[in-house]
């Protein structure tokens, strides 16, 4: 596995078990932590020891006596200058890289330094596995081709630690990765157990090649992007917009009737922050009007929908036209923007101007192209609590939320066959 997923990996099982230990981990709640906390402080100035040790015990799941531990890692790698008082760390100064450096360099110490024992490496390809689309326990333990009692102890800590899910669907056990799939489990779960896993992954990979594609235009043509769908495919599309929990966003004209816009599920929306999920939601709805223009126009289509989008990212308006007005009336109730009206029945698309919608033109701008969105687990107000600029952070001492930090364990049955097969040797 390449060790950036690794530690992207890491980073998601350790979102999911937060206040839980699991004796059976080292590495990968280290690695998730450091993840966690280089997210968090990244682009922040010089931020006081004290203040960041408490934020990350009380709002990013990092126990206080670990967070020492977790900063000398980031001060190992350089995301991090530590300044000291004697032995006692007195302020960090982040130096965190953006983009893929976090996950680059942390790969590197996790192979050089902290490593992964059998059980770790296999729990995360099993994790690895499953963020791509769900699949049937069988299947996928001949797949990956390890020992079944290892798998079974592997999957019966996800379960208990709330990284992985088990669902029975047509007397199949259907196992899913709770980070991509937990909104619509069941509906993938069913569709796994009646076609298989192959089926989920070809038909979300070309969404992922086509987000905001409308289900009608699927439907109608039976491909997407000139590759052919078969009739189940379709069918997982359509029960996924009508049966599932998340529905995809919806635009109605008068000239093209109602229409559904199907988008691959969303990274991390278990862990997400409520300000960051507003902010998705807002880019769904953005790209999917660019898409109505693109796919199903009025009179004007959208050519280039990346740039549209790079106009309203530079401008945050679009040129006034007669065509567009019912397209964006989503984006009017979202408040994400305004449709001014202009003499001769013109409208003017004007993005109203909130680093909120900003971000969520970035993010409807990189899912058209295909790119990866920025992350969106990241707590605002945690970062605004680490600079000691709200009032809140010296209320967190007395407000905060004494937490028990759970043992996740095996059964006594399962707990005695690993051991016995790990003092063997895999």
């Amino acid at each position: 596995m390449d060790k950036k997923i690794a530690v992207a990996r890491c980073h998601e099982i350790q979102l999911a078990i937060r206040d839980k230990e699991v004796p059976r981990f080292e590495s990968i709640p280290e690695i998730g932590m450091a993840v966690q906390l280089a997210l968090h402080i990244r682009g922040l100035p010089i931020i006081e020891y004290e203040i960041l040790k408490l934020v990350a015990s009380t709002m990013l799941g990092i126990p206080r006596l670990v967070v020492d531990r977790i900063v000398e890692l980031l001060s190992e790698i350089e995301f991090v200058r530590v300044q000291r008082d004697g032995n006692r760390i007195k302020a960090v100064l982040p130096t965190v890289p953006f983009f893929d450096d976090v996950y680059e360099r942390l790969g590197e110490y996790m192979e050089s330094v902290a490593g992964l024992d059998e059980f770790e490496t296999l729990t995360l390809e099993i994790v690895d596995r499953l963020a791509t689309a769900p699949d049937n326990a069988d299947a996928l333990a001949s797949k990956i081709g390890t020992d079944r009692k290892s798998f079974d102890a592997s999957i019966e800590i996800g379960t208990k630690g709330s990284f992985l899910f088990s669902r029975r669907s047509r007397a199949k056990t259907i196992l899913l990765n709770p980070t991509y799939f937990s909104e619509n489990a069941e509906v993938f779960a069913d569709h796994v157990a009646k076609c298989g896993a192959t089926s989920v992954q070809r038909t979300l990979k070309l969404i992922q090649s086509a987000q905001g594609w409308p289900l009608s235009l699927i439907e109608k043509q039976g491909e997407i992007l000139g590759t052919k769908i078969n009739i189940d495919d379709i069918q997982l599309l359509k029960r996924l917009a009508q049966d599932g929990i998340v529905k995809p966003p919806t635009i109605t004209t008068t000239h093209s009737g109602e229409s559904a816009f199907i988008f691959t599920p969303t990274p991390n929306f278990a862990n997400i922050s409520p300000l960051k999920r507003e902010q998705y939601e807002r880019a769904l709805a953005i790209v999917s009007a660019i898409r109505q223009g693109q796919l199903l126009p009025n009179r004007y289509r959208i050519r280039s929908p990346g740039a549209v989008l790079y106009t309203l990212k530079r401008d945050l308006q679009l040129s006034p036209t007669s065509d567009y007005a019912e397209q964006y009336q989503n984006l009017v109730h979202l408040r994400v923007a305004q449709l001014v009206k202009l003499e001769g029945g013109y409208r003017q698309l004007k993005i109203i101007d909130t680093p909120e919608n900003r971000e969520s033109l970035n993010i409807a701008y990189q899912l058209v192209q295909g790119e990866t969105i920025p992350e969106l687990n990241v707590d605002n107000d945690a970062m605004k609590a680490m600079t000691g600029q709200q009032d809140f952070v010296e209320s967190l001492v007395s407000s905060r939320i004494l937490r028990d930090r759970d043992i996740i364990t095996l059964s006594d049955e399962t707990a005695h066959e690993l051991d016995q097969l790990l003092l063997g040797g895999f």
